[in-house]
C-alpha cells in the first residue's frame, strides 16, 4: 500500500458539507426541545424553581448542539485519481482511502445522476451492488465492475475530472 501513496495524483477533490440549509436544519432541530419546554408555563415554573436541573439541561443541550455541528463539519468526501486507479474516502466513516484499480473495472465515466431518485439522497447510499458516495450536486464518477457492482462518487469538478479520464484512456 505504501507504494501506491507515491503515485502521481492526477486529480484530487475534497468536498465538505457547506450547504447553509443543512446547518440551519441542524440548529433548528436542536431548538425543538427548548421550544417544547418553553411552550408550557408549568414547565417554565418548574425549571425556574429548580436551577440545578435547568443548568444540567442547558449543558446537555449545548453539548448536543456542539457535537452535532462538529460531526457535520468533519464530514468530507475525498477523491484521488492516479494512473493506477481511484482512491476515495468518506470521513469519518472511513479513516483510510479505499482503492479501486482501473484494471478491475469494466468502465469508468463521468455522468449526471438524480441523487434522491437513484440513491435516496446524498451520503453513503444505495444497495449492496449499486452504491453512491456523495456530498452534494448531481454529477459523479461512475465505476462499473465485472461482478455487476457499481459505485458512483460525487464530484463538484466534473469538467476537470472528465479531462483527466480522457487523458488516462489515451
Amino acid at each position: 500500500m505504501g507504494e501506491k501513496l507515491l503515485e502521481k495524483v492526477l486529480f484530487y477533490e475534497k468536498q465538505r458539507l457547506t450547504q447553509w440549509w443543512l446547518w440551519l436544519t441542524v440548529i433548528l432541530v436542536q431548538f425543538v426541545p427548548v421550544i417544547l419546554i418553553v411552550s408550557k408555563p408549568y414547565r417554565v415554573e418548574f425549571l425556574m424553581s429548580h436551577p440545578e436541573y435547568l443548568a444540567s439541561k442547558a449543558i446537555t443541550w449545548a453539548l448536543a448542539l456542539i457535537i452535532s455541528l462538529a460531526l457535520i463539519f468533519s464530514i468530507k468526501l475525498e477523491t484521488k485519481i492516479t494512473e493506477q486507479g481511484v482512491y476515495v474516502r468518506l470521513f469519518p466513516l472511513g479513516f483510510s482511502f479505499k482503492f479501486y484499480p482501473f484494471s478491475n473495472m469494466l468502465a469508468y465515466y463521468v455522468r449526471k445522476y438524480h441523487p434522491v431518485r437513484e440513491y435516496g439522497g446524498w451520503g453513503y447510499k444505495g444497495r449492496h451492488n449499486n452504491r453512491s458516495l456523495s456530498i452534494r450536486g448531481d454529477r459523479g464518477l461512475q465505476l462499473e465492475f465485472p461482478n455487476g457492482n457499481k459505485l458512483l462518487i460525487g464530484t463538484q469538478k466534473h469538467q476537470e475530472l472528465l479531462e483527466v479520464l480522457k487523458s488516462l484512456q489515451k
